[in-house]
């Protein structure tokens, strides 16, 4: 358990700007800060962060939190796993213990994970001061011209060449054998012993975006023709392969420095273009990119510069996986380098100002690299040419932007030498195909008989899923509890004599009494209020964002992010609206009759259903004066609210 004076700490150290800047590039507007959301896939930005109320919230998918919440969702921490990662990343220390058998069996599996590929990481960085790490391991390194800082930055080791000596190692310091094996980090095969993954080979640790190791890269130095040269961990519950990119915790402050990220092959081509001073750049590992990778990378830059090696088959073979990048928005440009020469070693033959000036020369949009690629391997065949021209009128139909479209049409056609309206019309008979493929797909997708939004119900009622609507007393009830803790402090009246102050919390909680509510969570919220009010403290806005519980953190802050806000220009037309807290006191007033009144007319409506099956006059005459008396009650609440019955 972290002590919660420190939890505390935590929370008022992380400042959600800095935590989420971290994650995705933020745009100012107005008083709030904005960017296209991390959680779903979007071109248009719609998540929004505000410094002064300490939160984040997407309109668009509709997430939302505080900087725990960002870190939990983004990285799929746990509550205690993130306040630990805000804790590293503000230098507030929290006293930690050593894990015994049974709590890590107590762990939840994702946790285990995590600590036990961090455990892993340790290791076999700590291998390279052993006597076979320093003369295997530390030397590959040394001769691939790595400093000490490099090694440690990208965390790099050596996994020695016996069949189980990380195994061992983690058993005896009570890691689990299941655990080890879900983590890709140890083989078992019915009727045989362990044995450990990456032995005999150098470890370049794969991070996520939070800087934690979740998965190895391990390159095999003895010529073995029975394994691989390189050998990635398997996927996992917390690695999986298509959305992360090698590297991208170490240059993602680059890639958004420089508005720009380079993408390469290799691990090798990373260490050794960070060692030279180019931080912003990310690898694909040797995989097909996909759109996960892309989307990752967007949050930081919607340029990308794709750097090839000087082969004509790879280059040939990876255009088809750089279209991809134009489908998610993104600018794209290409590199490629002398024939023989890749990034790693380029930068090592011409130093950081010699590589950038190449780029700087050599870098060209990645429609007319494609083209003059091309046009090389068609040369004069016009079938081919043709086939050449259909495929070119595809790519540019995947670009979203039709300024940019309009553009590559025009470049292609002077390469071509071909009618540029030829292309367009070419290109609307695509993007027509490709349209009525996707409505097909969706029709088939999505069920007729599906519900749709209900528009006329207020918008903070509008549950993302569609799976829940809300009745009268529940829409009374809410707008009570919102009330009282966004407007609890706010002062209602002052005595004269004593300057005694009656707040909304001290009159609203007066006038509800114990009264229960019918939603799970309006309870919990009002629960908690009351036991901080007993206290003798009001709780602010931030005491329930800042909540645990995701339900009650969730609520709290849709109230707190209303899609529209009321424009102040209004004011140079001398048109002045009062802001809400200037009514509150009646408008809290009426919200509570109402609530009375609508309860008031449930148990009306109870007593007549109850009435239909007694057949003791008696008995009836007694409900009767009951309802009776209700419906005085409710007429007299009507009368104080101006309705009438």
């Amino acid at each position: 358990m972290i002590p919660q004076e420190t939890v505390q700490q935590i929370l008022h150290a992380a400042d959600v700007v800095d935590v989420v800047g971290d994650f995705v590039s933020l745009t100012k507007r107005g008083s709030n800060m904005i960017a296209c959301c991390p959680f779903h896939n979007e071109k248009t930005p719609s998540f929004s962060v505000s410094p002064s109320k300490g939160i984040y919230k997407c309109f668009g998918c509709g997430k939302g939190g505080d900087s725990v919440r960002f870190i939990m969702d983004l990285e799929g921490l746990s509550y205690p796993e993130a306040l630990k990662w805000l804790a590293k990343k503000y230098g507030i220390e929290i006293v930690e213990k050593e894990y015994t058998d049974e709590e890590l069996l107590s762990q939840n599996e994702r946790d285990s994970l995590f600590i036990v590929t961090e455990f892993a990481q340790q290791y076999y960085a700590d291998q390279l001061s052993t006597e076979e790490g320093k003369s295997i391991g530390l030397s590959y390194f040394k001769e691939r011209g790595y400093n000490e800082s490099t090694i440690a930055k990208f965390g790099l080791g050596y996994s020695p060449d016996g069949w189980d000596a990380f195994t061992k190692h983690a058993l005896k310091n009570g890691y689990k054998l299941e655990i080890l094996e879900k983590a890709g980090l140890t083989i078992i095969k019915e009727g045989k012993d362990p044995i450990d993954r990456f032995r005999g080979r150098v470890i370049f640790p794969i991070n996520n975006v939070a800087g934690k190791p979740i998965a190895f890269g391990a390159r095999i130095l003895k010529p073995n023709p029975k394994s691989p040269k390189y050998l990635n961990s398997p996927e996992t519950e917390i690695y999986h392969k298509s959305r992360i990119v090698y590297g991208i915790y170490t240059a993602k402050n680059g890639i958004r420095q420089e508005d720009n990220c380079y993408l390469v092959e290799g691990y090798t081509d990373v260490v050794s273009l960070s060692q030279a001073g180019i931080e912003n750049v990310v690898a694909s590992s040797g995989t097909s990119l996909t759109k996960e990778q892309i989307q990752l990378i967007r949050r930081f830059s919607t340029n990308i510069t794709v750097l090839y090696d000087g082969d004509a088959a790879g280059i040939n073979a990876s255009l088809r996986g750089t279209e991809l990048i134009l489908e998610e928005g993104m600018n794209v440009r290409v590199v490629v380098f002398p024939d023989g020469e890749d990034p790693d070693s380029y930068v090592k033959k011409v130093g950081s100002e010699g590589f950038a000036t190449y780029i700087k020369e050599h870098a060209q949009d990645f429609i007319r690299f494609k083209t003059e690629v091309s046009l090389e391997a068609v040369g004069n065949d016009p079938v081919a040419k043709a086939g050449l021209i259909s495929e070119l009128v595809s790519t540019i139909t995947k670009i979203p932007d039709a300024i940019k479209r309009a553009v590559f049409y025009r470049e292609v056609a002077l390469l071509l030498n071909i009618d540029e309206t030829v292309l367009i019309n070419e290109g609307n008979k695509t993007s027509r195909k490709n349209a009525k493929e996707a409505e097909k797909d969706r029709n088939n997708y999505q069920r007729p008989d599906e519900p749709g939004p209900d528009f006329f119900l207020p918008e903070e009622y509008h549950p993302v899923d569609q799976t829940e609507m809300v009745s009268s007393i529940e829409y009374k009830e809410e707008l009570f509890v919102k009330d009282l803790v966004c407007h609890g402090h706010e002062v209602l009246d002052k005595d004269p004599d004593t300057q005694e102050e009656t707040l909304l919390a001290d009159y609203v909680l007066g006038e509800i009494g114990d009264a229960t509510f019918k939603s799970p969570v309006l309870n919990q919220i009002l629960s908690i209020y009351k036991e901080e009010y007993h206290k003798g403290q009001l709780p602010n806005t931030s005491f329930f964002t800042s909540n645990a519980n995701p339900k009650i953190q969730e609520k709290v802050i849709n109230w707190l992010s209303p899609r529209y806000e009321l424009s102040e220009n209004w004011q140079k037309f001398e048109i002045y609206i009062p802001p809400y807290t200037s009514k509150l006191d009646d408008l809290s007033y009426k919200n509570i009759l109402r609530i009375k009144k609508e309860n008031f007319e449930e148990k009306f409506r109870q007593l007549a259903n109850d009435l239909e099956s007694i057949e003791n006059e008696e008995e009836q005459m007694e409900v009767l004066k009951s309802m009776m008396k209700l419906k005085k009650i409710i007429q007299k609440l009507a009368e104080q609210l101006g309705s009438v019955i």
